[in-house]
Parts: structure tokens; sequence; C-alpha cells
């Protein structure tokens, strides 16, 4: 079913300018007890260096984090949107791997766990949490899905063609990639800001 006309906004890209005022915006927060400060940082850094959904994020163990570290890559086989499996790869200089570093848990389990719980946090739950943070900080033209945006304008941004786009974010048609890759055209104009690790 489509949304009805005139419910959808314009999203903004998440970039690294963006993700670093976030991660800022975590850490300076005083009115966030610790496991939403971990919850938000872990979710936020998976999101900006693999270009996931939330719901491809949300059941990440912290066995998923050290795979990505020893291998470099990480399958990612879910039951979400896209059903298809892909391949993430992290970049051979290390950077993102230092990112992942920085958010693996020193316990097993969950890393969205519910309070108290070493139970999962539900998709629905984990979203809301992170898009009210992102409102609070970006504004309301931010969301989760932002994130996604920024890793594709990325990409664009760095030459690599479309195909290769849609194929490494896992997406069916090409169009979809396009949108994406267009929506933030005022980014390109305004000198080809790359996401500098």
């Amino acid at each position: 079913m489509a949304r009805p006309k005139g419910t959808t906004r314009a999203k903004k890209p998440i970039m690294k300018k963006e993700f670093d005022r976030l991660i800022n915006a975590v850490n300076r927060s005083l009115d966030i007890k610790s496991p939403t400060k971990l919850k938000l940082t872990r979710a936020f850094t998976l999101l900006y260096l693999t270009g996931c959904r939330v719901s491809e994020i949300a059941y990440f163990k912290s066995d998923d984090v050290k795979q990505m570290i020893e291998e470099n890559e990480y399958s990612l086989t879910n039951d979400t949107k896209t059903h298809s499996s892909r391949l993430i790869s992290f970049d051979a200089n290390k950077t993102q791997i230092e990112f992942l570093k920085k958010i693996l848990p020193t316990n097993d389990g969950y890393l969205f766990a519910k309070n108290n719980s070493d139970k999962a946090m539900t998709v629905s739950a984990l979203k809301l949490l992170m898009n009210k943070f992102i409102h609070r900080v970006l504004g309301q033209l931010y969301s989760t899905h932002s994130f996604r945006a920024g890793y594709i304008t990325t990409a664009h941004q760095l030459g690599l063609s479309l195909e290769h786009i849609r194929e490494d974010i896992g997406h069916k048609n090409i169009a979809t990639t396009a949108r994406y890759a267009t929506v933030t055209s005022a980014e390109i104009s305004r000198g080809k800001t790359l996401r500098e690790w």
C-alpha cells in the first residue's frame, strides 16, 4: 500500500559531518544512561559503515562484530526486506575496523539487548530510540534511513557505478539506487565532499 499523498518529506543523508555530530551528542548527553549511549553509538556506527537498514543490524551479536573485525567482511543473510544475502566489505586501510573495535562489547550477546535482559530489542523499538535522538540532534529531515542515503551518496561521489552500488546495498531495482544517489545533488555540487575516515 502506498503512502497517502503529502505524507512524505524529502530526507537528508547522514554524511560524515552529521555522523560526527550524532556521536558527539551521544557522548555529551547527560540525560541518557550508559547502556543507551552504547546502543546508540553501536547502531549509528554500524549504519554509517555498512549502509544497512535497522532491521538488518537489530539482532547482531558481539560475535558478528568480531567476525567483521577479523575478516574485514561480513556476509549478511537475513529475512528482512532484501531477502538475498550480500557481502559487506570493510576498507583495506583498517580505519573502519578501528571504528568497529570501539563498539565491540566486552561480553557476549545482543548488541541491542532490552534493558536488564538477554533478549534483543525489537526492530521498531530500536528504530524509535534512534529516530528520537536523531530528530533531537539533526532535525526532522533526518532518520535512520538517512544513513543508507548517505552511504549510497558517498559511494556515488567516489565514482562507483550505480550497478555496483545497487548490488552492494541490496536493491532489486537500479532506479531505487539512482533516486538515493541523486536526492543529494546539492552535496555533490558543493565540492563533492567525500567521507573522510
